[in-house]
């Protein structure tokens, strides 16, 4: 142990088993969750395919929502480590590359992964539309600031049009504020808007495609998802930065 390192005391081993025991619940409820959908994931068939009862898995996790809950929060790392990577591995590092990059890795991910996504961005998460807590808000954005970041940077490097903000709903005024002070965005209200409108519209579509509501019209959404990439650049003015990038392989 070299100098002034603080030395860590070990788990016990009944801490070992339990943190074990806590992990191996959540990788049977990815498995059944990426096998059948979120409806499949039960504390019953998760306890009996671990060969527990389900008061044994209740002593670790108080009920469905708060494994689902957890497993959520799981995702929305792995998701948002995903896209670092990829973003990190770009030889041009300009913001706005970054930017298209990461919203097509985004779509590539959520395709390749079409129950997890639903799970943290669809319709199957454990609020039911409801308000979020708290912990599911904090994970939800240390994901979302990724590209607040990204647009932060863009407005102060290059700028992009933006509302008056006179022009602007005063209630959406207010919560653009409240969102900017909760979250420390580096952005006034207006440019807050159009990075909203973007967020939207990126997720929207990503959405409709991976979870195949768009399989009714287009049994392949790549050209659409170009088509509005393109269009979102051209909202924030990078719109030479577009042709230079290609489609992430599968």
């Amino acid at each position: 142990m070299s100098q002034g390192t603080v030395p860590v005391a070990a788990y016990s081993r009944r801490e070992r088993l339990r943190i074990a025991t806590i992990q191996e619940i959540k990788d049977v409820a990815r498995e059944f969750l990426v096998q059948d959908g979120p409806g499949n994931v039960t504390i019953r068939a998760i306890a009996r395919e671990m060969g527990m009862t389900a008061p044994a898995v209740y002593r670790y996790f108080a009920s469905r929502d708060e494994l689902i809950q957890e497993i959520r929060r799981d995702i929305f790392g792995e998701m948002g480590s995903h896209l670092h990577a990829v973003i990190e591995a770009l030889p041009d590092r300009a913001p706005a590359s970054e930017l298209l990059t990461a919203g097509r890795a985004l779509r590539r991910w959520a395709i390749d992964h079409p129950h997890e996504f639903g799970l943290i961005l669809g319709p199957w998460g454990p609020s039911g539309g409801g308000v979020l807590g708290r912990a599911e808000r904090e994970a939800s954005w240390r994901f979302g600031s990724l590209f607040a970041d990204l647009i932060a940077r863009i407005w102060h490097t290059r700028g992009f049009p933006a509302p008056d903000p006179a022009s602007l709903d005063p209630e959406l005024v207010g919560q653009l504020a409240a969102l900017r002070q909760e979250y420390q965005v580096d952005l006034p209200v207006e440019a807050l808007a159009i990075m909203v409108r973007c967020w939207v519209r990126l997720y929207g579509v990503i959405s409709m495609d991976a979870l195949g509501h768009l399989a009714f019209a287009l049994p392949n959404g790549d050209a659409f998802f170009e088509r509005e990439l393109q269009d979102l650049a051209a909202v924030l003015g990078i719109e030479e930065y577009y042709p230079t990038l290609q489609p992430l392989a599968g």
